[in-house]
């Protein structure tokens, strides 16, 4: 019993001895590090949200079947159209067949109120040798009443004239933009399609823009006008420049936004004007990063500042020693953060400090 309490003892002794030597030797290491100075640069607060790429100007024709059959498309694909261009002609039978019978109406009209007239003009020249005779004024007044009509039938006629001409004039389908026409499929261009495929698709090639959604907490900070940098995981290398052009005043609904729980989120649209020459086409998904604050402030490397609980530090080097200091912290990017308060621009502040480093310690700068 006494020989084991020995070995105890000794097991102890040759611990405690062991982690003295550590100890001793870690408070006489002096690390080597690198230092950094505060460094005024600009700095900007971005608010980033995915978009699609999509032209700017462009409109679809789609077949109506209330306004007849397709009969003629007058373009094809690649033709440069104008505004009031001809695109599609449509043939409708029944307002062929309206209009003859508006036509035959009106003639027969004009001919009941120019019989009407000369029959005026007779019982004007028998009341004058006998302006008394009552079955004259009564005949003329008779005549009076029935041109009356024959003027207002005349009246409805023309205003159907008007809407069926209006109506044919429609059957011709005309360009809204100045573009190119990108696609032309007459399959669609049939009452068996029963698909949303467009006939004629127009777009402008050279006016694109960006498309996206953000949450109404973004919207209380993004406006018209604020600088967007435009990417794409297609081309990583690549940046546009762009303005935001238009932020929805209504909400759109959208689903959970990425979030775990089911409830979802309202967000509003947004497009965004792409003001460089961008090779993409459209369709090509985009991140959008809105630059919603820009500002010059003190930086340092993001590695070198620490975080402990809620506190943000670094390690300055005073008088060949470590020492731990706390500071404010203000925008962040990927490479640097802005200081607001706690060190200034003397201070020489370790980059990368190691876990190992302890306020108090002696270090070497590099």
């Amino acid at each position: 019993m006494k020989k084991k309490w020995i070995i105890i003892i000794v097991s102890i002794l040759v611990v405690g001895l062991i982690g003295i030597n550590v100890w001793k030797s870690k408070a006489t290491t002096t690390f080597k590090v690198e230092t950094a100075t505060l460094t005024e640069e600009t700095m900007k607060e971005t608010v980033m949200t995915p978009g699609t790429l999509k032209l700017d100007k462009e409109q679809y024709i789609y077949f109506q079947p209330e306004k007849g059959e397709v009969a003629e498309i007058f373009v094809e694909e690649g033709d440069k159209v104008e505004e009031g261009d001809k695109l599609l002609r449509y043939e409708n039978k029944q307002l062929d067949l309206e209009k003859e019978q508006n036509d035959l109406q009106i003639r027969s009209l004009y001919l009941q109120i120019d019989s009407e007239n000369k029959k005026q003009q007779k019982v004007n020249k028998e009341l004058e040798k006998d302006k008394d005779n009552e079955m004259l004024k009564e005949e003329w007044d008779q005549i009076q009443l029935q041109r009356q009509l024959n003027n207002i039938e005349l009246e409805r006629e023309n205003l159907q004239k008007e809407s069926i001409t209006s109506s044919i004039e429609d059957l011709e389908v005309k360009s809204e933009v100045d573009g190119t026409i990108l696609t032309v499929n007459e399959e669609a261009a049939s009452e068996t399609q029963m698909n949303e495929q467009s006939i004629i698709r127009i777009g402008s090639l050279n006016d694109v823009i960006v498309e996206g959604s953000i949450s109404e907490y973004d919207t209380l900070n993004i406006s018209v006008g604020q600088q967007v940098v435009l990417t794409s995981d297609a081309v990583p290398e690549e940046k546009w420049e762009g303005k935001v052009s238009f932020i929805g005043d209504l909400p759109e609904e959208s689903s959970g936004m990425g979030l775990e729980n089911n409830d979802s989120s309202v967000v509003y649209p947004i497009r965004v004007t792409v003001e460089d020459d961008i090779k993409l086409k459209p369709g090509f998904k985009m991140l959008i990063e809105i630059v919603t604050s820009e500002e010059t402030v003190n930086t340092l490397p993001i590695n070198a500042v620490k975080q402990e609980d809620d506190e943000n530090y670094v390690f300055i080097v005073e008088d060949g020693k470590a020492k731990r200091v706390e500071v404010k912290i203000g925008s962040v990017d990927s490479e640097k953060m802005a200081i607001k308060d706690g060190i200034n621009k003397e201070d020489k502040v370790i980059i990368d400090p190691s876990d190992d480093i302890q306020n108090g310690m002696e270090v070497t700068v590099k």
